[in-house]
């Protein structure tokens, strides 16, 4: 994955915890933007890599102009309106009023980065951490103190897929977000930046079907049969996992259910950076029953005839497709079909 860094600022926001009020933020903007060298591009990367993996919730932005200020500044932006430093300083002070309203959270440094990877052009925006640390003069070899970013506690960061937001593919939006809790203190930052959940349940429970077969068409240590084999199996456990969680299921226990050995590999399967912009799945969804009756029941339609069977079907051969007549075979029929299938053969079939 080759990270092509567009342009990138910061912005300061000063605030101490359990203040609030006009007075408890102190907004320090920069005029410039950020230089591209090599410590922007190392920063960057460590920075998408990390994002990749605590990014938990997809979503879009709000559409309501008037309460929604976020995306009218970034439309601005995108038709050029205004430049990238405009933007950001609008961003930030939308950022800045919500965390005046926020008693517990602090402040931090903003860092807008445009970037693009392959043909997909991103927009991140994540608050910065700064914790204590120590270094080494290298011309003393004293030890001495230093500030570090803190890439290890990302909790206010939302990424936007620009080019699916242009065509309004959803969901376009990626954020981290806390477990389901009232009160949430990287609230403030979603709110700022309009920030609303994708929870499409359909669009879930398709993306995780998708991705687990493709996860197991992709194991190495499977062979052709295993992969056969062990689809059979996945598809059943899958089903029995969402169905015993309809209202609401979490991803961990979806990976449970794909790869009981190992979860996390799953896990790592859906949120690695080759499948980050593919899959968008959330980390808790709602299953959506109609999709996933589909990992143990087939049906579709052949003119005006209506097929529908179980899987186990397939696994029995009472139903198999014969690729030679490109015909659909049923096994074994009840003697009341047969007769019924002949008896109205018979009457097609022209006089002598």
């Amino acid at each position: 994955m080759t990270v092509q860094i567009i342009e990138a600022t910061i912005h300061q926001l000063d605030k101490l915890a359990q203040t609030h009020g006009d007075d408890s933020v102190v907004l320090k903007p920069r005029e410039t933007h950020l230089p591209l060298n090599d410590v922007l591009t190392r920063l960057c990367d460590d920075l998408i890599h990390m994002y990749g993996k605590l990014a938990n919730s997809n979503g879009t932005l709000g559409v309501d102009p008037n309460a929604h200020k976020f995306p009218v500044h970034l439309h601005a932006y995108e038709a050029q309106t205004v430049g990238f430093l405009a933007f950001t300083k609008a961003a930030i002070e939308l950022i800045a009023d919500e965390m005046k309203k926020a008693f517990l959270s602090n402040g931090g440094y903003a860092l807008f980065l445009r970037y693009k990877v392959d043909e997909q052009d991103f927009l991140l925006v994540v608050m910065l951490k700064l914790r204590p640390g120590a270094g080494i003069d290298a011309d003393t070899l004293d030890l001495t103190e230093t500030l570090n970013i803190d890439l290890a506690h990302l909790h206010e960061a939302a990424r936007i897929n620009l080019t699916r937001w242009r065509s309004d593919q959803q969901p376009y939006l990626t954020f981290i977000k806390g477990r389901a809790r009232k009160n949430d203190v990287s609230d403030y930052f979603r709110d700022a930046l309009s920030c609303t959940s994708f929870t499409d349940s359909k669009h879930h429970t398709e993306q995780v079907i998708r991705a687990a077969r493709e996860f197991v068409l992709a194991r190495q240590d499977l062979s052709e049969d295993q992969k056969r084999s062990e689809m059979v199996e996945m598809r059943r456990r899958l089903f029995e996992c969402l169905d015993n969680n309809r209202i609401e299921v979490p991803l961990a226990t979806v990976a449970a259910a794909v790869h009981p050995q190992d979860p996390d590999q799953f896990v790592v399967h859906v949120k690695s950076d080759a499948h980050a912009n593919t899959y968008h799945l959330d980390d808790r969804f709602k299953p959506h029953r109609a999709v996933y009756v589909g990992l143990k029941r087939v049906s579709g339609k052949i003119g005006t005839v209506s097929l529908a069977f179980d899987v186990a079907d397939v696994l029995a051969e009472r139903v198999r497709y014969d690729p030679k007549t490109d015909a659909i075979i049923l096994a074994a029929p009840s003697d009341h079909l047969k007769s019924a299938i002949q008896e109205h053969a018979t009457a097609a079939q022209p006089s002598a």
